[in-house]
């Protein structure tokens, strides 16, 4: 199984990049969030439970076959992340959408950079692999609610 882990905590490869692995890792969970933009609620939910699922089952046997609980190159929490800053897609209009997903991936990019608070706390002060994932939730937050806020003030939701 940890072959398995580690294929699945490297976002099937996308993070193996030796520059920006972070960055390629969202970009690998992009077209499933594309292809998701129009979804029910519930698709969002399920795909949201089972990239946070995988996470916690995968990150801890990656983190220890590379040597670093958070080594760039895990990137599933990356996708965990990307998936909730997607979920503001579903309030754009079909001509603006693709600006929503540009908004979205750059958004989350520049928080998971950055990492204003709480999400250097949640990277900080929680432990294990939940530590691990939670910066990456908490980054897709702020930019979900940044997103939903634009799109609702530019007329761009539909």
């Amino acid at each position: 199984m940890k072959p398995l882990q580690y294929w699945v905590a490297v976002g099937f490869g996308s993070g193996l990049s030796p520059k920006a692995p972070g960055t390629t890792g969202t970009l690998g969970i992009l077209p499933l969030v594309i292809l998701a933009w129009d979804a029910p609620f519930w698709l969002w939910a399920t795909g949201f439970v089972i990239l946070c699922g995988l996470a916690m089952w995968s990150i801890k046997i990656a983190g220890e076959i590379l040597g670093a609980p958070d080594h760039g190159q895990i990137v599933i929490d990356e996708w965990a992340g990307m998936w909730i800053a997607g979920f503001a897609l579903t309030t754009y209009t079909p001509w603006s959408w693709p600006l929503g997903v540009c908004i979205a991936f750059l958004g989350f990019r520049v928080f998971d950079i950055f990492k204003p608070w709480p999400v250097s706390w949640c990277e900080q002060k929680i432990p294990g692999a939940l530590g691990v994932l939670a910066d990456d939730l908490a980054a897709g937050l702020y930019v979900l609610l940044l997103s939903l806020v634009f799109a609702m003030m530019s007329g761009f939701a539909g």
